[in-house]
């Protein structure tokens, strides 16, 4: 681009406007727009994914039996606390568990008359692997009934569906980015056609291809920067008018992409501008390049 830049203010050729250039910016306001949701929608679904990781990282759930005695129960968490990499155990209160099943169950359901199991809450030391199927095996061998849930399980079916859902706005990512590529060739094409004998002429006269491409890739510059710069514009307001990124898509935890106060939403915007004129900029000095090759 800095060449391109030097080459404009070295030379200036006698080459003039058509009328295809003042379309130009509102085809790549589109194409920037687009690609520009598709990097939101990117950043908000594996935010997603990982701030739900990391809210059940480090966490099991045991329960046991509500019949189990009170000695069992106590070899459990023995055979817990024994375990390597297990950082704390907590059986939850009567209360807590209610709280836990409230929303399945309801506020009047009567929690006291049902055999509802204990639950113990098991924390994993930090980058510690836990060996479950041998602890599974050990507490099987104390309380038959005992089920260790590591919480991974029932996220499958979301991390596959995330990773689809990645692989399309990745998809319309780089096809709303690859459409600034005939947009740009179409809009050089027809200025070289308008512009076809100057064009010959100077090519005759000595001037350098890279000063003629130039010249049209620098045309090609300032409707793709401007029409990048609305799109981007446009998924910012975008943003603001729906407000936080996570809640919009009923993300469960925090630490998803936050609207405007996310520097990350402003980095997109700004880099479907300039990946716009950098495609437009590439793709008409290669085809003025080719077309100047041809010519004698």
């Amino acid at each position: 681009m800095i060449a391109i830049w030097r080459s404009i203010a070295r030379r200036r050729l006698p080459l003039g406007h058509h009328a295809a250039m003042p379309l130009l910016p509102w085809i790549f306001v589109l194409m920037a727009y687009v690609a520009g949701l598709g990097g939101v929608g990117l950043l908000a679904t594996r935010d997603g994914l990982r701030a739900a990781d990391a809210s059940i990282a480090g966490r099991m759930t045991l329960t046991v039996a509500a019949d189990a005695s009170d000695a069992r129960l106590q070899t459990v968490l023995a055979l817990l606390r024994q375990t390597a990499g297990v950082a704390a155990v907590q059986v939850l209160t009567p209360a807590e568990t209610a709280a836990l099943l409230q929303p399945w169950l309801g506020p009047a359901a009567p929690l006291d008359l049902l055999p509802v199991p204990r639950v113990i809450d098991v924390r994993i030391n930090r980058g510690a692997t836990v060996d479950l199927t041998t602890l599974r095996q050990h507490l099987a061998s104390v309380e038959p009934e005992a089920k260790l849930d590591d919480h991974q399980a029932p996220l499958d079916g979301p991390r596959r569906a995330v990773r689809r859902i990645d692989r399309v706005l990745v998809a319309v990512i780089i096809a709303a980015l690859l459409l600034v590529v005939p947009a740009a060739l179409f809009a050089t094409r027809t200025a070289l056609m308008v512009d076809r004998s100057t064009v010959e002429l100077l090519h005759l006269l000595g001037a350098g291809d890279g000063d003629i491409a130039g010249h049209f890739a620098f045309r090609a510059l300032a409707p793709a920067l401007l029409g990048g710069a609305i799109g981007g514009i446009a998924v910012l307001l975008t943003v603001a008018a729906l407000g936080d990124i996570g809640g919009m898509l009923d993300l469960p935890a925090t630490g998803v992409a936050s609207g405007l106060a996310d520097w990350r939403i402003w980095a997109i915007a700004i880099g479907v501008a300039l990946a716009a004129a950098a495609i437009a900029i590439a793709s008409a000095q290669a085809m003025v390049l080719r077309r100047l090759a041809g010519m004698p």
